[in-house]
């Protein structure tokens, strides 16, 4: 608790009344979760929203396909005997064209699933980058502040020893430039928090100056799966291997229509001769009508659809072995950075943080410069800005993983 009121209190200049948000009390039981925020992305991103809302196009697709073929009528009036003629001509599908040709628009369909598990996998990559960016921005002013503290620390001791006679004047004023500095980087890194609040906020459909208050550490990873499992769902639900799969499913229903299309569709007519002047009045007929396929049965068309199958083929088989290769290479990054960031948690920044201690007591004694002071001061907070980098590292490599895999690491 005390923690997350750390963070309430350096979220911002501007006070929470003002930005007509709800009480700290309230913001800490609204806090949000990488989960949390993430199923709050699915059901509000408008960008999500307008891919589906583009299923619809294909849907209707599928319709126009099914559509049976319009009836043909024809009426003539001539000068020859009979002097009138009407007649009506129904195609008659006789080759299954209309059923091929709706499978090839469901398999288009079923391409609609893959550009939405597209753009959620780009949606889940951008949340994931801007919550914990937003959790890093957080750390980032909480380092600010820590370093603020001990810059005015440092000053103070400058200021004592110099009323004592024990420093010159510049000591003084190197600490108070010093505190400038460290005072400059704290504004920065609280427009820098609100920035990342900003894309946070983009993401979740909300205004961008709303308050956001989020529950985890920016060193939160997911317990990774091992190669072989990796491996088994990237393949299972790479979006590229399933965007060919359906690319390839597709071509194999417009194979099928075109062998199809071979047979000519018939089209039966029945009608009327009218006014035969000593013949008859009306007199009856039937009739059928039919393209002969002497010269064109879709060889190109055929021979075109084959030679990009095997294209879909061979195409798949190498985007197959670039997934496995990547699965590999994503695993290793993401230990790696993991293993950096844990390096910096319980070495790096203990022992920096411990140096300048020593080293700013060592001033105080007056044992030590003010300048070898200032250097320990900006290594500490060279390390913990590294520290930082790491963590977002870290989240950047683990949203690679999560992108050939096709699904959230569970």
């Amino acid at each position: 608790m005390a923690a997350w009121l750390a963070i309430l209190v350096l979220a911002g200049p501007v006070p929470l009344a003002a930005q007509g948000t709800s009480p700290p009390a309230q913001l800490v039981q609204d806090a949000l979760t990488f989960r949390a925020a993430m199923g709050l992305a699915i059901s509000t991103n408008l960008e999500l929203a307008a891919v589906r809302r583009a299923r619809a196009i294909r849907q209707a697709e599928v319709r126009a396909a099914g559509q049976w073929a319009n009836p043909e009528f024809s009426a003539e009036i001539t000068r020859d005997t009979p002097h009138g003629d009407v007649a009506i001509g129904f195609p008659v599908d006789i080759g299954g064209v209309r059923s091929r040709r709706v499978a090839v628009a469901k398999e288009g369909l079923a391409m609609a699933d893959v550009e939405e598990a597209a753009a959620l996998k780009d949606l889940r990559r951008k949340v994931r980058l801007a919550f914990y960016g937003l959790l890093a921005a957080d750390e980032r002013l909480a380092l600010a502040d820590s370093m603020l503290k001990v810059a005015e620390r440092v000053k103070d001791v400058a200021q004592a020893r110099f009323e004592e006679g024990a420093a010159p004047r510049l000591d003084v004023m190197e600490a108070e430039l010093s505190v400038v500095r460290v005072r400059t980087e704290m504004d920065l890194a609280r427009s820098e928090r609100r920035a990342a609040q900003a894309d946070l906020n983009a993401l979740l459909n909300r205004p961008p100056g709303m308050t956001v208050s989020l529950a985890g550490e920016a060193s939160d990873v997911p317990a990774l799966p091992t190669m072989d499992r990796a491996t088994a769902e990237a393949l299972a639900s790479n979006i590229d291997l399933r965007a060919i799969d359906r690319e390839a499913a597709i071509e194999n229903r417009q194979l099928s229509l075109l062998k199809a299309e071979r047979v000519p569709t018939p089209t039966f007519s029945v009608g009327a001769a009218l006014n035969a002047p000593g013949e008859f009045d009306v007199g009856a007929h039937a009739g059928i009508s039919l393209a002969i396929p002497l010269f064109s049965r879709n060889q190109g068309e055929i021979a075109g659809s084959l030679a990009r199958t095997d294209t879909i083929k061979a195409r798949r088989e190498a985007v197959r072995r670039q997934v496995e290769a990547a699965v590999f290479a994503a695993l290793e990054r993401v230990s790696a950075q993991r293993a950096q960031v844990e390096a910096f948690r319980a070495t790096l920044v203990p022992t920096a943080t411990t140096i300048q201690g020593l080293v700013e007591e060592s001033y105080r004694l007056g044992r030590d410069s003010i300048l070898t002071t200032l250097v320990a001061q900006r290594a500490l907070r060279d390390v913990k800005t590294e520290y930082l980098a790491a963590l977002l590292a870290l989240q950047a490599a683990v949203a690679d993983l999560e992108d050939i895999l096709g699904a959230p690491i569970q």
